[in-house]
């Protein structure tokens, strides 16, 4: 079922509202979670959207705001990933020999491979 213009919109703004509390309007945090839910409503199918993960992950954010605890580690983390990933202009890859992939590509995926577990286990849309 394709949801209406008004709930996409109450969606985007309870997350991006509990995102900017939960990495307490830092500067580079903020840019980075305004980015992602930019990305993830413009180019994501309206067709997956699911009220039901949208409050679950408002709900994780909200928790990260009121405490220092895993919850906050996961945001800040997924915020500084994102932050590195667009402002690595100079970055150097590490790589294991020449037949191997870079060190950084292996890690990335894995990083998404977790986020991605982490979404089916509780529920939630963290990118």
């Amino acid at each position: 079922m394709f949801p209406d213009s008004t709930t996409i919109i109450h969606a985007y703004r309870a997350l991006y509202k509990a995102g900017l509390a939960a990495v307490q309007y830092s500067s580079p945090a903020r840019y980075s979670i305004r980015d992602k839910l930019r990305k993830a409503f413009r180019h994501s199918d309206p067709n997956r959207f699911s009220q039901q993960r949208v409050n679950n992950t408002v709900q994780f954010l909200r928790t990260a705001a009121r405490r220092k605890g895993m919850e906050h580690c996961i945001v800040k983390n997924l915020c500084m990933v994102a932050y590195w990933q667009l402002h690595s202009k100079n970055s150097r890859k590490l790589v294991v020999g020449k037949d191997k992939a870079p060190v950084t590509e292996q890690a990335f995926s894995n990083y998404l491979e977790t986020i991605g577990l982490l979404n089916q286990s509780m529920d939630l849309e963290l990118r």
